[in-house]
């Protein structure tokens, strides 16, 4: 099989993998993350643990060889404590040395000829040296007098060794002192210690999988919560909330879905009323245009005419209509509005000179704020107009209306104010719903000021109003000067 065939195997199982782990639910993926990662860490801290144990061990052999070596080369040139004089023989140097030396299951000693042992220590219970032909060979063929720990693994066993020749009065070598000890017996215990540390990192492993499925379960529940409400939300039923728990990074989830979840049922709701009202302003024109054409006597001139011009009149009026819903449909839009840098005194003096040719009326620019702004001049002359449309509307021929402007560090204000019939205090929230009109006999489709509204709000801003009945009427839009809340 060639290298490319590999890897696109190795890619296809990868990828199969990844899709089978997206299918998994979030629980269980969050359960084998930290199961992997618990294991992984089990395992590096074990593996760190055994090495440095193992380096611990050979150190400590080394350490103890080179002392023991040590030890038989003083020896060696000390006195024979039996006699006080130097010893007299290599016999009685070895013989002295096996009584100094200290062995067990794992260390001992041999003194030697090529591979024949010539003294052994006594302890019963002894790494028996002496047995291993090869060892001895080897320690024969690298015995020397400066103290060297050589390792040699020979069929019984893995050996940590020091050899040391065996030197006669005059000079002459007969033999070899050698220390081992079998490091592969030494390990093994390491090995078992370690078995016990797997079966305990194991067993640690499935608390923390069984602790974690709960923990993860009860944390997660809000999410559970959240589906099975929002599977239950519809169109025809938007109330359902999901309750807040804690004050975790869940439950500021669950804060924001309710929110959504509110201007949802706001939206939807806006939506449903908007469409009853339209329907039943537009019902009225319709109805009349249809009157007037089953009525309409083709061949009397005077009538055409006529017909004609009371259709073209409600035509204009579902047009003006049409083009308010629009507006307002759009006022939900990030687009609605498109701020830039605009001077307050040229927007007041040109909103001023198109407002004061709407009507005969004793107009006055009651103030004129100076200085930049942000804001989108368009919508706010149109709010501003709007406003003083109502102004004539309400308002004798020959009334003082005043419009004016103000701004500070933080805020602007545009307004307008006249002598009308003023609203009474309890109309006053409800004069900007949609297709509200306090006098029917006012021509309007009820939405100018909710038109207003949606542009001040679009800008960050509210609507103040002031007015009493017989004595006027004064409305005030307050924005933020640079676009943000004031």
């Amino acid at each position: 099989m060639s290298g490319k065939a590999q890897e696109d195997i190795i890619a296809r199982i990868i990828d199969r993998a990844a899709a089978a782990m997206q299918r998994t639910s979030v629980r269980s993926r969050l359960l084998m993350y930290l199961i992997a990662l618990t294991a992984a860490a089990l395992l590096i801290a074990g593996l760190t643990a055994w090495a440095i144990e193992r380096g611990r061990i050979d150190s400590q052999i080394n350490d103890d060889l080179a002392l023991r070596a040590q030890a038989f080369t003083e020896l060696a040139n000390d006195v024979d404590p039996t006699t006080g004089e130097p010893f007299a023989s290599s016999q009685a140097l070895m013989r002295e040395a096996m009584l100094r030396v200290v062995a067990s299951p794992t260390t001992s000693a041999v003194a030697h000829v090529g591979t024949v042992a010539r003294y052994v220590p006594s302890t019963p219970t002894r790494l028996r040296l002496e047995d291993d032909e090869e060892f001895l060979q080897e320690a024969a063929d690298h015995a020397s007098e400066t103290v060297v720990v050589r390792s040699v693994t020979t069929e019984t066993a893995d050996y940590r060794y020091a050899a040391v020749p065996i030197v006669e009065p005059d000079g002459t070598t007969v033999g070899v002192f050698t220390l081992g000890t079998d490091r592969g017996a030494q390990q093994a215990n390491l090995a078992e210690t370690f078995q016990l540390y797997a079966l305990v990192a194991l067993l640690a492993l499935a608390m923390i999988g069984v602790v974690a499925w709960s923990t993860v379960g009860r944390t997660l529940q809000p999410i559970a919560t959240l589906e099975a409400r929002t599977r239950r939300i519809s169109e025809h039923d938007l109330s359902q909330r999901i309750p807040v728990e804690g004050h975790d990074d869940l439950a500021r989830l669950t804060k924001t879905v309710n929110a959504m979840l509110d201007r949802l049922e706001r939206a939807f709701e806006d939506q449903r009323r908007l469409l009853d009202d339209a329907s039943h302003e537009l019902r009225t024109p319709l109805a009349i245009m249809r009157t007037n054409l089953e009525v309409l006597e083709p061949r009397d001139p005077e009538e055409v005419e006529r017909s004609q011009g009371e259709l073209l009149d409600e035509v204009s009026m579902m047009s003006r209509l049409v083009d308010d819903l629009v507006t307002l449909a759009k006022s939900d839009r990030p687009e609605f509005v498109h701020r830039t840098d605009t001077d307050l005194g040229e927007l007041t003096d040109s909103t001023y000179a198109r407002a004061s040719a709407l009507a005969e009326r004793d107009w006055h620019l009651d103030g004129v704020g100076q200085g930049t702004v942000l804001v989108d001049a368009q919508r706010i002359t149109q709010a501003w107009l709007q406003l003083a449309a109502n102004a004539v509307k309400f308002s004798e021929p020959g009334s003082r209306i005043l419009l004016g402007s103000s701004v500070s560090a933080t805020q602007i204000r545009l307004w307008v104010s006249d002598e009308g019939i003023g609203i009474a205090p309890s109309k006053h929230k409800d004069i900007v719903e949609r297709f509200t009109r306090l006098d029917p006999d006012v021509e309007g489709s009820g939405l100018g000021l909710t038109i207003v509204v949606a542009i001040v709000r679009a800008h960050g801003g509210r609507l103040d109003v002031f007015s009493e009945p017989g004595r006027g009427s004064t409305f005030t839009m307050i924005l933020p000067r640079n676009g943000a809340q004031p």
